[in-house]
Protein backbone atom coordinates (compact mmCIF):
# COMPACT_ATOMS: atom_id res chain seq x y z
CA UNK A 1 0.00 0.00 0.00
CA UNK A 2 2.60 2.87 0.79
CA UNK A 3 4.31 1.34 -2.21
CA UNK A 4 1.38 2.93 -4.49
CA UNK A 5 1.45 5.81 -2.78
CA UNK A 6 4.52 6.90 -3.35
CA UNK A 7 4.32 5.75 -6.57
CA UNK A 8 1.63 8.08 -6.76
CA UNK A 9 3.71 10.73 -5.25
CA UNK A 10 6.55 10.70 -7.57
CA UNK A 11 4.51 10.27 -10.69
CA UNK A 12 2.76 13.53 -9.00
CA UNK A 13 6.34 15.32 -8.90
CA UNK A 14 7.16 13.82 -12.12
CA UNK A 15 4.16 15.45 -14.23
CA UNK A 16 4.17 18.92 -12.28
CA UNK A 17 8.18 19.45 -12.55
CA UNK A 18 7.41 18.90 -16.95
CA UNK A 19 4.30 21.28 -16.25
CA UNK A 20 4.96 24.95 -16.93
CA UNK A 21 4.62 26.02 -13.45
CA UNK A 22 7.36 23.52 -12.33
CA UNK A 23 9.45 24.74 -15.64
CA UNK A 24 8.52 28.39 -14.34
CA UNK A 25 10.09 27.69 -10.80
CA UNK A 26 12.87 25.80 -12.46
CA UNK A 27 12.00 22.13 -10.36
CA UNK A 28 14.08 20.41 -12.57
CA UNK A 29 17.01 22.06 -13.04
CA UNK A 30 17.53 23.16 -8.82
CA UNK A 31 16.62 19.56 -8.10
CA UNK A 32 14.09 20.21 -6.44
CA UNK A 33 10.02 18.81 -6.31
CA UNK A 34 6.77 20.06 -5.29
CA UNK A 35 6.45 17.56 -2.26
CA UNK A 36 9.41 18.84 -1.36
CA UNK A 37 8.86 22.84 -1.72
CA UNK A 38 5.45 22.11 0.57
CA UNK A 39 7.44 20.38 3.16
CA UNK A 40 10.12 23.55 3.07
CA UNK A 41 7.11 26.06 3.09
CA UNK A 42 5.63 24.20 6.03
CA UNK A 43 8.44 24.16 8.38
CA UNK A 44 9.33 28.18 7.25
CA UNK A 45 5.46 29.31 8.25
CA UNK A 46 5.55 27.11 11.63
CA UNK A 47 8.72 28.36 12.50
CA UNK A 48 7.74 32.49 11.76
CA UNK A 49 4.28 31.59 12.78
CA UNK A 50 4.91 33.31 16.13
CA UNK A 51 5.13 36.64 14.20
CA UNK A 52 1.02 36.67 13.82
CA UNK A 53 1.51 36.72 17.87
CA UNK A 54 4.16 38.88 18.28
CA UNK A 55 4.20 41.52 15.86
CA UNK A 56 0.48 42.38 16.20
CA UNK A 57 1.27 43.12 20.38
CA UNK A 58 4.44 44.84 19.84
CA UNK A 59 2.92 47.61 17.12
CA UNK A 60 -0.25 47.73 19.44
CA UNK A 61 1.72 48.95 22.05
CA UNK A 62 2.72 52.34 19.58
CA UNK A 63 -1.20 52.81 20.26
CA UNK A 64 -2.24 53.48 16.71
CA UNK A 65 -4.89 55.41 16.02
CA UNK A 66 -5.97 55.59 19.12
CA UNK A 67 -6.81 58.98 20.83
CA UNK A 68 -6.29 58.44 25.02
CA UNK A 69 -9.23 60.43 26.74
CA UNK A 70 -8.29 63.65 28.56
CA UNK A 71 -4.93 62.81 27.57
CA UNK A 72 -5.17 59.52 29.90
CA UNK A 73 -3.27 56.67 27.85
CA UNK A 74 -4.06 54.48 30.88
CA UNK A 75 -7.74 54.75 30.39
CA UNK A 76 -9.69 51.77 30.11
CA UNK A 77 -11.23 53.60 26.63
CA UNK A 78 -7.57 54.12 25.57
CA UNK A 79 -6.95 50.25 26.80
CA UNK A 80 -9.97 48.59 24.75
CA UNK A 81 -9.02 50.34 21.65
CA UNK A 82 -5.33 49.04 22.27
CA UNK A 83 -6.81 45.68 22.26
CA UNK A 84 -8.92 46.46 19.22
CA UNK A 85 -5.93 47.19 17.13
CA UNK A 86 -3.79 44.63 18.10
CA UNK A 87 -6.19 42.06 16.78
CA UNK A 88 -6.55 43.77 13.60
CA UNK A 89 -2.92 43.71 13.57
CA UNK A 90 -3.52 40.07 13.26
CA UNK A 91 -5.27 40.26 9.71
CA UNK A 92 -2.98 42.94 8.94
CA UNK A 93 0.52 41.02 9.16
CA UNK A 94 -1.36 37.88 7.53
CA UNK A 95 -1.87 39.56 4.72
CA UNK A 96 1.40 41.73 4.45
CA UNK A 97 3.23 39.02 4.93
CA UNK A 98 1.41 37.04 2.47
CA UNK A 99 1.95 39.57 -0.35
CA UNK A 100 5.64 39.68 0.45
CA UNK A 101 6.09 36.17 0.29
CA UNK A 102 4.28 35.66 -2.91
CA UNK A 103 6.50 38.71 -4.47
CA UNK A 104 9.84 37.01 -3.72
CA UNK A 105 8.60 33.65 -5.13
CA UNK A 106 6.99 35.15 -8.21
CA UNK A 107 9.72 37.50 -8.52
CA UNK A 108 12.62 36.14 -7.38
CA UNK A 109 11.97 32.75 -7.33
CA UNK A 110 13.37 32.14 -3.65
CA UNK A 111 12.61 29.85 -0.66
CA UNK A 112 12.28 33.04 1.79
CA UNK A 113 9.58 34.18 3.27
CA UNK A 114 8.98 37.56 3.67
CA UNK A 115 7.22 39.37 6.83
CA UNK A 116 7.37 42.66 9.05
CA UNK A 117 11.41 42.50 10.84
CA UNK A 118 11.43 41.80 14.61
CA UNK A 119 13.75 44.21 16.02
CA UNK A 120 12.83 47.25 13.47
CA UNK A 121 8.71 46.67 14.59
CA UNK A 122 10.51 47.52 18.01
CA UNK A 123 12.05 50.62 16.94
CA UNK A 124 9.11 51.63 15.03
CA UNK A 125 6.72 51.23 18.18
CA UNK A 126 9.01 52.20 21.23
CA UNK A 127 11.29 55.12 19.74
CA UNK A 128 9.89 56.48 16.92
CA UNK A 129 6.09 56.75 17.60
CA UNK A 130 6.48 55.91 21.30
CA UNK A 131 5.27 53.49 23.73
CA UNK A 132 1.09 54.74 23.50
CA UNK A 133 1.92 57.50 21.40
CA UNK A 134 4.46 59.22 23.80
CA UNK A 135 7.08 59.96 20.79
CA UNK A 136 7.97 62.82 19.10
CA UNK A 137 6.68 61.42 15.35
CA UNK A 138 3.06 60.57 15.07
CA UNK A 139 1.54 56.79 13.94
CA UNK A 140 0.49 58.53 10.64
CA UNK A 141 3.72 59.80 9.83
CA UNK A 142 5.60 56.70 10.81
CA UNK A 143 4.09 54.88 8.28
CA UNK A 144 4.40 57.38 5.83
CA UNK A 145 8.00 57.57 6.11
CA UNK A 146 8.23 54.00 5.71
CA UNK A 147 6.43 54.13 2.56
CA UNK A 148 8.99 56.86 1.46
CA UNK A 149 11.64 54.41 2.69
CA UNK A 150 10.00 51.47 0.05
CA UNK A 151 9.97 53.81 -2.79
CA UNK A 152 13.38 55.17 -2.39
CA UNK A 153 14.51 51.25 -1.84
CA UNK A 154 12.59 50.25 -5.42
CA UNK A 155 14.55 53.02 -7.20
CA UNK A 156 17.55 51.46 -5.84
CA UNK A 157 17.07 47.75 -6.86
CA UNK A 158 15.44 48.36 -10.01
CA UNK A 159 18.40 50.85 -10.93
CA UNK A 160 20.66 47.98 -9.58
CA UNK A 161 22.32 50.61 -7.26
CA UNK A 162 21.26 48.38 -4.01
CA UNK A 163 22.94 45.53 -5.39
CA UNK A 164 26.33 47.25 -6.17
CA UNK A 165 26.40 48.70 -2.54
CA UNK A 166 25.77 45.16 -1.26
CA UNK A 167 28.74 43.95 -3.51
CA UNK A 168 31.41 45.97 -1.67
CA UNK A 169 30.76 44.15 1.60
CA UNK A 170 34.41 42.63 2.02
CA UNK A 171 34.99 38.59 1.85
CA UNK A 172 35.17 38.00 5.96
CA UNK A 173 31.45 39.95 6.70
CA UNK A 174 29.87 37.87 3.66
CA UNK A 175 31.22 35.11 4.97
CA UNK A 176 30.54 35.69 8.34
CA UNK A 177 26.77 36.86 7.98
CA UNK A 178 25.50 33.53 7.67
CA UNK A 179 26.73 31.83 10.66
CA UNK A 180 25.93 35.37 12.27
CA UNK A 181 22.37 34.70 11.34
CA UNK A 182 22.77 31.55 12.83
CA UNK A 183 23.95 32.54 15.85
CA UNK A 184 20.99 35.60 15.83
CA UNK A 185 18.64 32.77 15.49
CA UNK A 186 19.76 30.10 18.34
CA UNK A 187 19.75 33.39 20.56
CA UNK A 188 15.59 33.72 19.77
CA UNK A 189 15.70 30.38 20.16
CA UNK A 190 16.92 30.66 23.65
CA UNK A 191 14.75 33.21 25.13
CA UNK A 192 11.17 33.54 26.10
CA UNK A 193 9.33 35.79 23.75
CA UNK A 194 10.59 33.14 20.27
CA UNK A 195 11.73 30.25 22.25
CA UNK A 196 12.73 28.13 25.18
CA UNK A 197 13.26 30.90 28.15
CA UNK A 198 16.39 29.06 28.82
CA UNK A 199 18.29 32.84 28.41
CA UNK A 200 16.94 35.21 30.52
CA UNK A 201 18.14 38.66 31.81
CA UNK A 202 20.42 39.67 34.73
CA UNK A 203 20.58 42.48 36.39
CA UNK A 204 24.38 42.39 37.07
CA UNK A 205 25.45 40.51 33.92
CA UNK A 206 22.70 41.61 31.44
CA UNK A 207 21.56 37.91 30.97
CA UNK A 208 22.40 34.39 32.64
CA UNK A 209 20.03 31.11 32.96
CA UNK A 210 16.76 31.17 33.22
CA UNK A 211 14.14 28.70 32.17
CA UNK A 212 11.74 29.55 36.26
CA UNK A 213 7.89 28.91 35.70
CA UNK A 214 5.49 32.30 35.43
CA UNK A 215 5.10 32.89 39.39
CA UNK A 216 8.75 33.19 39.85
CA UNK A 217 9.67 35.67 37.04
CA UNK A 218 10.54 38.76 38.42
CA UNK A 219 9.98 41.93 35.74
CA UNK A 220 12.45 44.23 34.47
CA UNK A 221 11.27 48.04 34.03
CA UNK A 222 13.14 51.28 32.42
CA UNK A 223 14.15 52.83 35.46
CA UNK A 224 13.44 56.54 34.01
CA UNK A 225 12.29 59.65 35.29
CA UNK A 226 8.99 59.11 34.76
CA UNK A 227 9.09 56.05 36.33
CA UNK A 228 11.79 57.21 39.75
CA UNK A 229 9.35 60.30 39.58
CA UNK A 230 5.76 59.44 38.70
CA UNK A 231 5.51 55.82 38.68
CA UNK A 232 5.20 55.62 34.96
CA UNK A 233 7.28 52.61 34.14
CA UNK A 234 7.25 50.58 31.04
CA UNK A 235 7.46 46.91 31.45
CA UNK A 236 8.46 44.40 29.19
CA UNK A 237 8.78 40.81 28.16
CA UNK A 238 12.16 41.09 29.92
CA UNK A 239 12.61 39.25 33.46
CA UNK A 240 14.93 37.98 35.83
CA UNK A 241 14.85 34.90 38.14
CA UNK A 242 17.52 36.23 40.54
CA UNK A 243 14.82 37.30 43.30
CA UNK A 244 12.89 34.25 43.36
CA UNK A 245 15.06 31.23 42.09
CA UNK A 246 13.76 28.59 40.79
CA UNK A 247 16.49 28.56 37.07
CA UNK A 248 15.69 24.99 35.22
CA UNK A 249 12.09 24.60 36.58
CA UNK A 250 9.70 25.69 33.76
CA UNK A 251 7.79 22.58 32.63
CA UNK A 252 7.43 24.29 28.79
CA UNK A 253 11.13 24.80 28.64
CA UNK A 254 12.00 21.04 29.40
CA UNK A 255 9.09 20.20 26.76
CA UNK A 256 11.01 22.84 23.82
CA UNK A 257 13.64 20.49 24.80
CA UNK A 258 12.32 17.62 24.33
CA UNK A 259 10.95 18.79 20.76
CA UNK A 260 14.41 20.30 19.99
CA UNK A 261 15.74 16.53 20.56
CA UNK A 262 12.91 14.70 18.48
CA UNK A 263 13.62 17.11 15.65
CA UNK A 264 17.70 16.81 16.29
CA UNK A 265 16.87 12.81 16.13
CA UNK A 266 14.99 12.63 13.13
CA UNK A 267 17.16 14.65 10.71
CA UNK A 268 20.26 12.92 12.35
CA UNK A 269 17.87 9.53 10.65
CA UNK A 270 17.91 11.68 7.24
CA UNK A 271 14.19 12.59 7.85
CA UNK A 272 13.28 16.19 6.67
CA UNK A 273 10.23 16.47 8.11
CA UNK A 274 11.82 16.58 11.66
CA UNK A 275 10.94 20.43 12.28
CA UNK A 276 7.76 20.14 11.14
CA UNK A 277 6.69 17.36 13.38
CA UNK A 278 8.77 18.67 16.30
CA UNK A 279 6.82 21.56 16.49
CA UNK A 280 3.51 20.08 15.63
CA UNK A 281 3.95 17.57 18.62
CA UNK A 282 5.20 20.48 20.99
CA UNK A 283 2.01 22.62 20.50
CA UNK A 284 -0.40 19.33 20.86
CA UNK A 285 0.77 18.83 23.88
CA UNK A 286 0.64 22.70 24.84
CA UNK A 287 -2.66 23.15 23.81
CA UNK A 288 -4.28 20.97 26.65
CA UNK A 289 -5.75 23.01 29.86
CA UNK A 290 -4.74 22.80 33.39
CA UNK A 291 -1.25 21.20 32.84
CA UNK A 292 1.90 22.65 33.27
CA UNK A 293 2.40 22.97 30.01
CA UNK A 294 -0.59 24.51 28.80
CA UNK A 295 -0.68 27.73 26.78
CA UNK A 296 -3.71 28.82 28.12
CA UNK A 297 -3.03 28.81 32.28
CA UNK A 298 -6.05 29.39 33.96
CA UNK A 299 -5.47 33.26 34.23
CA UNK A 300 -6.91 36.08 32.39
CA UNK A 301 -4.32 36.06 29.95
CA UNK A 302 -4.88 32.43 29.47
CA UNK A 303 -8.17 32.33 29.37
CA UNK A 304 -8.72 35.55 26.74
CA UNK A 305 -6.16 32.99 24.70
CA UNK A 306 -8.39 29.72 25.23
CA UNK A 307 -11.56 32.23 24.33
CA UNK A 308 -9.98 33.51 20.82
CA UNK A 309 -8.69 30.16 20.05
CA UNK A 310 -11.73 28.35 20.72
CA UNK A 311 -13.25 30.41 17.90
CA UNK A 312 -11.00 28.98 15.42
CA UNK A 313 -11.98 31.29 12.51
CA UNK A 314 -11.85 34.70 12.73
CA UNK A 315 -11.59 37.66 10.02
CA UNK A 316 -10.59 40.42 12.04
CA UNK A 317 -11.32 44.21 10.25
CA UNK A 318 -8.59 46.47 9.54
CA UNK A 319 -10.15 49.70 9.28
CA UNK A 320 -8.47 51.55 12.52
CA UNK A 321 -4.83 50.81 10.85
CA UNK A 322 -5.53 50.55 6.97
CA UNK A 323 -3.90 53.66 5.27
CA UNK A 324 -3.56 56.04 7.97
CA UNK A 325 -0.41 58.38 5.90
CA UNK A 326 0.06 62.03 6.84
CA UNK A 327 1.62 64.91 5.22
CA UNK A 328 2.98 66.20 8.33
CA UNK A 329 6.58 64.62 8.52
CA UNK A 330 7.76 66.70 11.03
CA UNK A 331 10.73 65.44 13.45
CA UNK A 332 10.37 62.17 10.87
CA UNK A 333 13.50 62.41 9.21
CA UNK A 334 15.94 60.45 11.24
CA UNK A 335 13.27 58.23 11.46
CA UNK A 336 13.09 57.69 7.76
CA UNK A 337 16.73 57.60 7.49
CA UNK A 338 17.13 54.96 10.39
CA UNK A 339 14.53 53.10 8.72
CA UNK A 340 16.91 53.24 5.48
CA UNK A 341 19.70 51.87 6.50
CA UNK A 342 18.45 49.26 8.70
CA UNK A 343 15.73 47.64 6.30
CA UNK A 344 19.26 47.89 3.90
CA UNK A 345 21.57 46.22 6.46
CA UNK A 346 18.70 43.54 7.48
CA UNK A 347 17.40 42.47 3.97
CA UNK A 348 21.26 42.30 2.71
CA UNK A 349 22.50 40.62 5.25
CA UNK A 350 19.39 38.17 5.46
CA UNK A 351 19.49 37.46 1.94
CA UNK A 352 22.61 37.13 0.62
CA UNK A 353 23.19 34.83 4.14
CA UNK A 354 20.52 32.53 2.99
CA UNK A 355 21.47 32.79 -0.83
CA UNK A 356 25.45 31.92 -0.10
CA UNK A 357 23.99 29.12 2.25
CA UNK A 358 21.65 27.50 -0.80
CA UNK A 359 24.76 27.74 -2.87
CA UNK A 360 23.26 29.94 -5.30
CA UNK A 361 25.91 32.68 -4.85
CA UNK A 362 28.51 32.99 -8.70
CA UNK A 363 31.91 33.99 -8.46
CA UNK A 364 31.30 37.86 -8.86
CA UNK A 365 28.70 37.99 -5.39
CA UNK A 366 25.87 37.41 -7.83
CA UNK A 367 22.75 35.07 -7.83
CA UNK A 368 19.64 34.72 -10.17
CA UNK A 369 17.19 37.39 -10.22
CA UNK A 370 18.89 39.34 -7.90
CA UNK A 371 17.26 42.91 -9.19
CA UNK A 372 13.94 41.38 -8.60
CA UNK A 373 14.12 39.57 -5.42
CA UNK A 374 15.80 43.09 -3.55
CA UNK A 375 12.85 44.99 -5.74
CA UNK A 376 10.35 42.37 -4.20
CA UNK A 377 11.50 43.22 -0.69
CA UNK A 378 10.92 47.10 -1.55
CA UNK A 379 7.67 46.62 -3.19
CA UNK A 380 6.56 44.09 -0.02
CA UNK A 381 7.93 47.36 2.51
CA UNK A 382 5.29 49.41 0.90
CA UNK A 383 2.60 47.46 0.63
CA UNK A 384 2.69 46.63 3.86
CA UNK A 385 2.72 50.29 4.54
CA UNK A 386 -1.09 50.57 3.73
CA UNK A 387 -1.98 47.76 6.58
CA UNK A 388 -0.08 49.81 8.89
CA UNK A 389 2.92 47.63 9.16
CA UNK A 390 6.32 48.79 9.94
CA UNK A 391 8.81 47.05 7.16
CA UNK A 392 8.14 43.87 5.91
CA UNK A 393 11.51 42.46 5.53
CA UNK A 394 13.17 38.77 4.43
CA UNK A 395 13.30 36.21 7.15
CA UNK A 396 15.89 34.39 8.30
CA UNK A 397 13.11 31.85 9.80
CA UNK A 398 13.41 30.74 6.34
CA UNK A 399 16.96 28.85 6.86
CA UNK A 400 14.47 26.15 8.03
CA UNK A 401 12.60 25.83 5.14
CA UNK A 402 15.77 25.38 3.48
CA UNK A 403 17.62 22.74 5.59
CA UNK A 404 14.36 20.86 4.83
CA UNK A 405 14.77 21.10 0.88
CA UNK A 406 13.43 24.04 -0.24
CA UNK A 407 15.07 25.48 -3.39
CA UNK A 408 12.54 27.53 -5.41
CA UNK A 409 10.50 30.09 -5.17
CA UNK A 410 7.43 27.66 -5.09
CA UNK A 411 8.43 27.33 -0.97
CA UNK A 412 7.65 31.09 -1.05
CA UNK A 413 4.42 31.27 -2.41
CA UNK A 414 3.36 27.87 -0.55
CA UNK A 415 4.06 29.92 2.64
CA UNK A 416 2.17 32.94 1.07
CA UNK A 417 -0.91 30.49 0.62
CA UNK A 418 -0.65 29.38 4.37
CA UNK A 419 -0.17 33.02 5.33
CA UNK A 420 -3.52 33.37 3.43
CA UNK A 421 -5.59 31.07 5.38
CA UNK A 422 -4.17 32.56 8.63
CA UNK A 423 -6.00 35.66 7.90
CA UNK A 424 -8.84 33.39 8.69
CA UNK A 425 -7.62 30.96 11.22
CA UNK A 426 -5.95 33.62 12.81
CA UNK A 427 -6.81 32.21 16.11
CA UNK A 428 -5.03 28.72 15.68
CA UNK A 429 -2.18 29.92 13.79
CA UNK A 430 -1.89 32.56 16.56
CA UNK A 431 -1.72 29.56 19.16
CA UNK A 432 1.21 28.04 18.33
CA UNK A 433 3.24 28.54 21.37
CA UNK A 434 6.99 30.10 21.70
CA UNK A 435 8.77 27.25 23.13
CA UNK A 436 7.07 24.73 19.78
CA UNK A 437 9.33 26.68 17.73
CA UNK A 438 12.23 27.90 19.65
CA UNK A 439 14.11 24.06 19.02
CA UNK A 440 13.51 24.61 15.76
CA UNK A 441 15.70 28.19 15.42
CA UNK A 442 18.27 26.73 17.81
CA UNK A 443 18.71 23.83 15.56
CA UNK A 444 18.80 25.70 12.27
CA UNK A 445 21.03 27.84 13.80
CA UNK A 446 24.11 25.36 14.58
CA UNK A 447 23.40 24.43 10.77
CA UNK A 448 23.96 27.79 9.78
CA UNK A 449 27.05 27.85 11.27
CA UNK A 450 28.85 25.34 8.71
CA UNK A 451 30.51 28.42 6.79
CA UNK A 452 32.57 28.98 9.63
CA UNK A 453 35.11 26.91 8.17
CA UNK A 454 35.18 29.44 4.61
CA UNK A 455 36.63 32.37 6.61
CA UNK A 456 40.56 32.52 6.69
CA UNK A 457 40.56 32.51 10.16
CA UNK A 458 44.72 32.58 9.49
CA UNK A 459 44.25 36.07 8.68
CA UNK A 460 43.88 38.32 11.80
CA UNK A 461 41.70 40.78 9.76
CA UNK A 462 39.39 38.46 8.14
CA UNK A 463 39.14 36.63 11.80
CA UNK A 464 38.46 39.60 14.24
CA UNK A 465 36.24 40.96 11.38
CA UNK A 466 34.06 37.71 11.34
CA UNK A 467 34.25 37.66 14.61
CA UNK A 468 32.68 41.34 15.37
CA UNK A 469 30.67 40.53 12.81
CA UNK A 470 29.21 37.32 13.94
CA UNK A 471 29.06 38.20 17.68
CA UNK A 472 27.66 41.26 17.26
CA UNK A 473 24.32 40.22 15.76
CA UNK A 474 23.02 37.87 18.80
CA UNK A 475 24.27 40.61 21.40
CA UNK A 476 22.99 43.89 19.85
CA UNK A 477 19.89 42.10 18.79
CA UNK A 478 20.23 43.17 15.07
CA UNK A 479 21.72 41.86 12.06
CA UNK A 480 22.27 45.41 10.76
CA UNK A 481 24.71 46.06 13.77
CA UNK A 482 27.03 43.12 13.27
CA UNK A 483 27.05 44.13 9.59
CA UNK A 484 27.76 47.86 10.80
CA UNK A 485 30.57 46.13 13.11
CA UNK A 486 32.19 44.63 11.03
CA UNK A 487 32.71 47.23 8.37
CA UNK A 488 34.20 49.40 11.22
CA UNK A 489 36.36 47.04 12.07
CA UNK A 490 37.37 46.02 8.12
CA UNK A 491 37.74 49.52 7.51
CA UNK A 492 39.88 50.46 10.32
CA UNK A 493 42.23 47.94 9.89
CA UNK A 494 42.66 48.04 6.37
CA UNK A 495 43.64 52.01 6.21
CA UNK A 496 46.29 51.04 9.24
CA UNK A 497 47.81 48.57 7.23
CA UNK A 498 47.76 50.98 3.94
CA UNK A 499 49.60 53.68 6.29
CA UNK A 500 51.85 51.86 7.76
CA UNK A 501 52.43 49.89 4.04
CA UNK A 502 53.57 53.70 2.79
CA UNK A 503 56.20 54.44 5.76
CA UNK A 504 57.78 50.90 4.38
CA UNK A 505 56.19 48.61 6.83
CA UNK A 506 54.61 46.09 5.37
CA UNK A 507 52.61 42.55 6.98
CA UNK A 508 54.59 39.46 6.89
CA UNK A 509 52.94 36.59 4.09
CA UNK A 510 50.49 34.72 5.33
CA UNK A 511 49.60 31.42 3.08
CA UNK A 512 50.32 33.64 0.05
CA UNK A 513 48.76 36.97 1.59
CA UNK A 514 50.61 40.06 1.48
CA UNK A 515 49.45 43.73 1.58
CA UNK A 516 49.00 44.14 -2.56
CA UNK A 517 46.15 40.88 -2.32
CA UNK A 518 44.97 42.40 0.95
CA UNK A 519 43.04 44.90 -1.41
CA UNK A 520 41.14 42.27 -3.54
CA UNK A 521 39.80 40.99 -0.45
CA UNK A 522 37.43 43.59 -0.17
CA UNK A 523 35.12 42.30 -2.82
CA UNK A 524 33.12 39.02 -2.71
CA UNK A 525 35.36 36.34 -3.25
CA UNK A 526 33.38 32.84 -3.05
CA UNK A 527 32.94 30.29 -5.59
CA UNK A 528 29.34 29.01 -6.18
CA UNK A 529 30.38 25.79 -7.42
CA UNK A 530 32.49 25.16 -3.86
CA UNK A 531 29.37 26.27 -1.62
CA UNK A 532 26.74 24.05 -3.82
CA UNK A 533 29.32 21.11 -3.47
CA UNK A 534 29.42 21.63 0.38
CA UNK A 535 25.76 21.25 1.14
CA UNK A 536 25.43 18.69 -1.58
CA UNK A 537 23.73 21.34 -4.34
CA UNK A 538 24.23 20.67 -8.07
CA UNK A 539 25.58 24.50 -9.24
CA UNK A 540 22.35 26.07 -11.00
CA UNK A 541 23.78 29.41 -10.98
CA UNK A 542 23.83 29.38 -14.82
CA UNK A 543 24.78 32.20 -17.34
CA UNK A 544 20.98 32.14 -18.46
CA UNK A 545 19.42 32.47 -14.71
CA UNK A 546 21.43 35.77 -14.68
CA UNK A 547 20.70 37.10 -17.46
CA UNK A 548 17.04 37.35 -15.59
CA UNK A 549 18.45 39.00 -12.52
Amino acid sequence: MFNKVNDHINNLNDRFNSSRIGKFFALEERSSKITTELRAATATFLTMAYILAVNPRILADSGGTCIPPDGDIFSKEYEMCMEEIKRQYITATAIGSMVGCLLMGLLGNLPIALAPGMGINAYFTYTVVGWRGTGIVSYEAALTAILIEGAIFLVLALTGVRFALAKLIPEPIRLATAPGIGAFLAHLGFQTTEGLGIVVSDIATAVTLGACPPDKRTPIVAYDDACAQAGVCVTSDAYTCDVLGGRMTSATTWLGIVGLLLMVTMLAYKKSSGIIVGILFVTFVSWFRNTAVTYFPDTPEGDARFDYFRQVVAVEPMDMILAKYSNNLQHAGVALFTFLYVDFMDTTGTLLGLISHLGFMNENGDFPRSRASFSADAIATMVGSVFGLSPVTSYIESAAGVEAGGRTGLTAVFVAFYFALSVFFAPIFASIPPWATGGALIMVGALMCRGLTKIKWERVDHAVTAFVTIMLMPLTYSIAYGIIGGFFCWIALQIIFQSLALVGIKRPHTNGFTDETAAASVHPIDTHQKTAEVHGYPSECSNRELSTA
